[in-house]
């Protein structure tokens, strides 16, 4: 008796989304398992937790230099509505001054944390990281923050813990109803605003 051919789901189907989706999981747990290495490294340099800013909207996204924390941060008490505030980034040198330092406002020790970064990656080429450590963190986020409306957060690798926290907004956009009406004859304009606000 022949054997029935291995018949995949249907693109788009709920058998195949389910499929796809234990697949992305899988991804997202093997590349936080091959991290394992270079947590061990961070830790031995005294640090306790490495944190990355991100935001994006409209298809495209950027994140912050990773910061590097060897003291304890609460890491509950932040208040979530302050992104823009919280993160650092590189200086730009609009007057173009000779050896200007990018890094001078940075307190959180970005600038040392990618060098000490940068020596792992020359001892451990086969690992195959990013040249930033940033954006190596940031490919462990899921959900989707760069496309259409964008989304913004944390991720925070807490060593000890051997755990990467992500802590992160989906934005959406709303609406509510507007109605205008406009004459010819020089009348007022007839205009209504709705009271319901809408999610898109």
């Amino acid at each position: 008796m022949a054997q029935a051919a291995n018949i995949e789901p249907e693109i788009g189907s709920p058998e195949w989304t389910k499929v796809w989706l234990a697949k992305r999981k899988a991804r997202r747990v093997s590349k936080a398992n091959s991290l394992k290495d270079l947590g061990a490294y961070f830790k031995e340099l005294g640090y306790k937790y490495i944190r990355v800013w991100y935001e994006g909207a409209g298809d495209s996204g950027d994140c912050y230099e990773a910061e590097g924390w060897k003291g304890k941060i609460d890491l509950e008490s932040k208040d979530n509505n302050t992104w823009p505030d919280t993160y650092q980034s590189k200086a730009y040198n609009h007057n173009k001054e000779e050896n200007f330092d990018e890094w001078k406002d940075m307190t959180r020790n970005q600038k040392q944390l990618q060098k000490e970064y940068s020596i792992f990656l020359k001892q451990h080429p086969d690992n195959n990281l990013q040249s930033e450590l940033e954006w190596e963190l940031v490919d462990l986020v899921d959900y989707d923050w760069y496309n259409n409306e964008g989304g913004q957060g944390e991720l925070v690798w807490d060593l000890g813990k051997e755990s990467f926290n992500v802590k992160g907004e989906q934005n959406t956009y709303s609406c509510y109803d507007i109605k205008e009406t406009y004459f010819m004859d020089g009348r007022e304009p007839e205009t209504e605003y709705g009271q319901e606000i809408h999610e898109r």
